[in-house]
């Protein structure tokens, strides 16, 4: 099963342009997918349909998720946020209740859970996300941008969506703190979850990656692999985009004269080239 998403359409009103202009791809079960595209090219707005928040401005669109439509007169869009789960950039957005565990079970309780069920589902969302017992009674607004990014994060999973979506999950944070929002998004992945990302940072959609979808001006630019968008410099900076951080340090030691294999992405691959280097 899958989110197909068929000539989809979206203008914020009618003096506007389209914010999104005839796009369909499909998002296939096990997939990390990666959205990248300037700011303003529709990342956002298009991710924003995956679980109803925004819905298509023509009758010709269509999202499909596990074979059913969206936007059929009969279809539960309660149902498809639980199955859709959405994180959004800015935590506090998220996050309402007086204190870090009644946050969490929130979305469990209008799952239908008991109240001792959803306690109980709450505390394994909030391990897996690595937050502490001890700040179960915290409020949520009392807390780091990091640890404010996991409970939200948790507050999503509780709720056991099928496909997470998330528009910058890490950004602002500290390199630490990042390093924990895609360690938890990569176990994630690897047990099952779909994962659609939106970000900025070239680094993590290279790391994390196996497709990265290319917006500009609100149309899909391109659909492949990290590979085959990153290797064509070119093209990413006609696009305005800029190259992963590794491919950047092989590019500058190649114009320095050093022999290196510039089409490498895994961080030991590009490890062990400069370390070649150092050896000379």
């Amino acid at each position: 099963m899958s989110i197909q998403i068929k000539n989809l359409y979206f203008r914020y009103n009618k003096e506007l342009p389209l914010a999104i202009d005839n796009i369909s791809f499909d998002i296939n079960d096990g997939d990390f997918i990666s959205i990248i595209g300037e700011t303003g090219s529709g990342k956002s707005t298009l991710v924003q349909h995956l679980n109803g928040l925004l819905k298509a401005t023509s009758e010709d669109s269509k999202i499909l998720v596990d074979n059913e439509n969206i936007y059929n007169k009969d279809y539960s869009i309660t149902k498809l946020r639980y199955k859709v789960g959405l994180v959004f950039q800015y935590p506090e957005y998220q996050l309402f209740e007086t204190d870090v565990l009644k946050d969490v079970m929130y979305g469990a309780l209008n799952k239908g859970l008991k109240e001792d069920e959803a306690r109980e589902e709450a505390k394994k969302a909030l391990s897996l996300v690595g937050i502490s017992e001890e700040l179960y009674d915290s409020s949520p607004f009392d807390l780091s941008g990091g640890e404010k990014r996991r409970v939200s994060l948790a507050g999503i999973l509780v709720m056991s969506p099928k496909y997470l979506v998330l528009d910058e999950p890490a950004a602002g944070l500290d390199p630490l703190g990042r390093k924990q929002i895609f360690n938890i998004l990569h176990n994630l992945n690897n047990n099952g979850t779909t994962i659609i990302l939106v970000s900025h940072s070239m680094q993590d959609v290279v790391t994390y990656s196996n497709r990265v979808i290319v917006l500009k001006n609100g149309k899909k630019h391109k659909d492949a692999t990290p590979k085959e968008i990153f290797l064509n410099e070119k093209e990413m900076k006609e696009i305005g985009l800029s190259l992963p951080d590794q491919i950047k340090i092989l590019n500058i030691l190649k114009e320095k004269g050093f022999n290196v294999k510039t089409n490498l992405f895994s961080l030991d691959d590009v490890k062990r080239e400069i370390e070649k280097c150092l050896e000379i």
